[in-house]
Order: C-alpha cells, then structure tokens, then sequence
C-alpha cells in the first residue's frame, strides 16, 4: 500500500515516456538491481523520473521509501526546464525526440530559434524542420515525440515508415508543393524560384492565398530576392 503520493509537473512533459517496451525493461532492472538515480522534485513535484516512479509502483513497492532529491525551491521554472532537458539528453533521449522536445518548447514560449536550438544541442536548420512538420501535420508530432515512427510518401513515390525529421520533412514539403502545382494556373512556381530559401519563403507568402494572380508576381520577387548570383 502506497503512503506517499507523488504529484507530477507539468515540467516533467518537457521529456517523452518510455515506450512499453523500455518501460517493462527499466522496471525489471528495478527490481533486479534497485534504483540507480533517486526520483528528482521540485516544490514537492516530479520533475524528472515519472518512468522510474512507475516502475516502483508496478513492482508494488512502498511508494515513501522511493530514493528521492529535492531541487532548490527558490530555482526559477527556466532553470528547472534546463536542469530537465540537460540530464535527460544525456541519458536516453534520440536525437529525434530532443528535435520535438526543442520544437514544443519553441512553440510554447516562443524564445528565439537560434536559442532553442543551442540549448538543445542541435541545428536551427533541423529545428525549422521540425517548425514545419508542426505547422502542417501536428499530427506527426506526439508519435515522433514518443519514438515512433509515421507513414510518409518518399521521393520515389512509395509508401514507408520513418521517425527521421529531415525525412517526414521532406516529405511534407513535396505534398504541400504538390498542391500548389496541381491549382489552374499553367505554370510552376518550383522551377521558375531558384533557391530552397526563396521557395520557402514563396509558400510562406501564399499559404493562405487562393487568388492565383498574385502568384507568378510573389514568385519572381522570391526568385529576386533569393537570387544565388546577387
């Protein structure tokens, strides 16, 4: 029976589960070899080893005699966020899952990309990848979050399942372009802007345009703008 309940914050979520597998794994290795790393709070909170506390609590353990360490509660909720992120990048997470970890944290606090992505120890290329993949199939993003891998349209027109961001981007960005070269209006913006940074800026422009008019005008400003030999 369980004499001390724990309540889990809402900071712990900045990090994924562990999938079933790797979950029935660590609570066996529990069992076997007891707990290597204590359950962390903050304020009376988890912050760090909602999967480790699981684990005790399959086994059927007492939860008040979980190895615990209190963080200091005058820590502000950035240097709790860091302190999170920093342990459990170093412990298990794929590098996918610090990409979605970095692009959640972009959204909700709306910091800088650059800043994100140096906190997070990856390129701001991938994170804006990743931004995209967001904007376009949110859907996507939980799955990956997890460990999962989606289904996608590869460059060869073929149905396959990958967790790579750079590949699901890739992909999304090949069905949006699609869209567009499929609407009545006899030309193609892909061939006619030169560059990957002025045909994204281009979309960008006419996400929520339907009047084709415009386009051919905003595509050659695109083309102008992002012009590799200016």
């Amino acid at each position: 029976m369980k004499n001390k309940e724990y309540e889990i914050s809402t900071l712990a979520a900045l990090v994924p589960m562990a999938s079933d597998a790797e979950q029935a794994a660590l609570t066996q290795d529990i069992k076997e070899n007891n707990l290597r790393e204590p359950i962390v709070l903050w304020r009376g909170q988890v912050v760090d080893g909602r999967c480790r506390l699981k684990a005790w609590e399959l086994i059927g353990w007492d939860a008040k005699n979980i190895p615990t360490k209190e963080l200091d509660a005058n820590l502000s909720e950035d240097d709790v966020k860091i302190f999170v992120k920093s342990v459990n990048t170093r412990r298990n997470l794929t590098m996918t899952q610090k990409i979605i970890s970095a692009v959640k944290e972009l959204i909700d606090t709306k910091k800088a990309s650059k800043d994100v992505s140096n906190s997070w120890g990856i390129s701001k290329a991938i994170l804006d990848n990743a931004k995209y993949i967001y904007k376009k199939r949110i859907d996507y993003i939980e799955p990956l979050f997890n460990g999962e891998s989606v289904w996608i349209m590869n460059n060869k027109g073929e149905e396959s399942q990958t967790n790579k961001v750079s590949a699901v981007y890739a992909s999304i960005k090949r069905e949006q372009e699609q869209i567009i070269e499929d609407t009545q209006h006899g030309w193609q913006e892909d061939t006619m802007i030169k560059t990957q940074a002025g045909k994204d800026w281009y979309y960008s422009m006419v996400e929520n345009d339907d009047i084709t008019m415009y386009r051919r005008l905003i595509a050659e400003l695109a083309n102008y703008k992002f012009n590799t030999d200016r």
